[in-house]
């Protein structure tokens, strides 16, 4: 990391303190729209939002293109802050930083309303329109606080000075990223010849992409260098700010292949962790197998117990560790299952404990590579809203201090990341 990119992102750091955890940038894509706004007691069909005839399928429809649209735009706006702070500095960019930050806790309220609506348990039809309008109100009030801001930034921009250091930190960045390729290759190469292809496949081209967007941020740098001047205005800002999207691109593609590797290391060590005790289990389930209190516990103990041994088993040839960590812990859950009413509290909660690890590991990289997926290949609102779940998951089993619950939230959050990854590739 060169000496500019270390300043801009201590100063994305400051903004996160100050600015009560902003993690977004700016975006100029939005056209204004008026502020609409919706209470949890709105009538059908309310007049203020001009839908009184809408059906429940033309509604959610609306909603569902609002939330893709909007979520991009937060993406973008996310790769763009770095940008923003370099080119206007730190203080100019703070008020963005918290209009962003309103407008992701906007977002992430209409996907836990999207969640809701999805959830198995059929709502009334008042309530599914309610809740659809509300989404579509929050989308557009985001909208609008972005909106406001672009104007704010547009006539800030017209007075910009700063190009000629903005293009020099950019080719800098560019030279930096270039200088990650052979690594990153030997990196894939290393991946590739330790486990399956299905596990090195998400990040298997990310190296040829990022030589791709980082040619591109090249041109684009080439083309703007002209225009750019020591003093005075420079009109190049949408062609830097394209350039420093690709550059960002491409250094994202190379980080998910770092991250990649530490997330596979992990479920290494997560994995062989989760053998270990599961050795544990097994040892305990023969004594409560031959002490079991009745003929249906024996039997579930019995039947649990085979079903850990044929995964423990099935486990050879091309290397997944993820994979085999989730088959093996919902083997686990099972016997689980199967021992609650042999063990007592505090067994389980150290069994709790013992499996939420490997767990945790395993939502950690689902979670990952399906937002990596999102971001590079684009999405489904339900896909979306399934790895918006999954997050809010993660964070619950986090701060859960119930190893019990904790497990429970994490494991949760296993399965929404799962459904979000295969929704996202149907629909790619």
């Amino acid at each position: 990391m060169d000496v500019v990119t270390g300043i801009v992102v201590a100063v994305v750091t400051a903004l996160l303190l100050v600015g009560g955890g902003v993690a977004v940038g700016f975006t100029a894509l939005f056209r204004r729209r008026g502020d609409r706004s919706i209470a949890a007691s709105t009538s059908t069909g309310s007049p203020a939002f001009g839908f009184g005839s809408a059906s429940i399928a033309e509604l959610s429809t609306r909603a569902g293109s609002a939330l893709v649209r909007l979520d991009d735009a937060v993406r973008t706006a996310d790769h763009e802050l770095g940008f923003a702070i370099a080119q206007f500095g730190a203080e100019q960019s703070r008020e963005f930083g918290r209009s962003i930050a309103a407008a992701r806790a906007k977002l992430a309220e209409a996907f836990r309303l999207r969640q809701a609506l999805d959830d198995s348990t059929p709502d009334s039809e008042r309530q599914q329109r309610e809740w659809t309008l509300q989404i579509i109100a929050l989308c557009d009030q985001a909208e609008k606080i972005l909106s406001d801001q672009d104007a704010a930034f547009t006539v800030l921009r017209q007075r910009e000075v700063g190009a000629a250091d903005a293009l020099t930190e950019l080719r800098s960045r560019i030279a930096a990223t270039r200088e990650r390729l052979p690594p990153a290759r030997a990196t894939v190469e290393r991946l590739a010849s330790r486990y399956s292809p299905a596990v090195v496949a998400g990040v298997s081209t990310n190296v040829s992409r990022a030589e791709t967007v980082l040619a591109e941020a090249t041109s684009l740098a080439d083309s703007a260098a002209p225009a750019v001047t020591e003093t005075g205005v420079s009109a190049v800002s949408a062609t830097l700010q394209d350039a420093s999207q690709a550059a960002h691109r491409a250094e994202e593609l190379l980080d998910a292949i770092d991250l990649a590797e530490r997330d596979l290391a992990a479920a290494d060590q997560a994995l062989e962790a989760l053998r270990a005790s599961t050795r544990s289990d097994l040892d305990e389930a023969r004594r409560q197998r031959d002490t079991a209190p009745d003929a249906e516990t024996g039997r579930a103990i019995i039947n649990a117990m085979a079903e850990v041994d044929g995964v423990i088993e099935a486990q050879g040839g091309p290397r997944d560790p993820v994979s085999e960590l989730d088959r093996l812990g919902a083997a686990v859950a099972h016997l689980d299952l199967a021992l609650a009413s042999a063990r007592n509290q505090a067994d389980r909660l150290t069994h709790a404990r013992a499996a939420y690890a490997g767990t945790l590991v395993s939502a950690a990289s689902q979670i990952a590579v399906t937002r990596e997926l999102i971001g590079s290949r684009g999405g489904g609102v339900s896909a979306r809203t399934k790895l918006a779940e999954a997050e809010r998951q993660y964070a619950l089993a986090q701060a859960e201090t119930d190893p019990v619950e904790a497990l429970d939230a994490v494991r949760r959050a296993v399965t929404l990341a799962r459904d979000a990854d295969a929704l996202a590739r149907y629909r790619s």
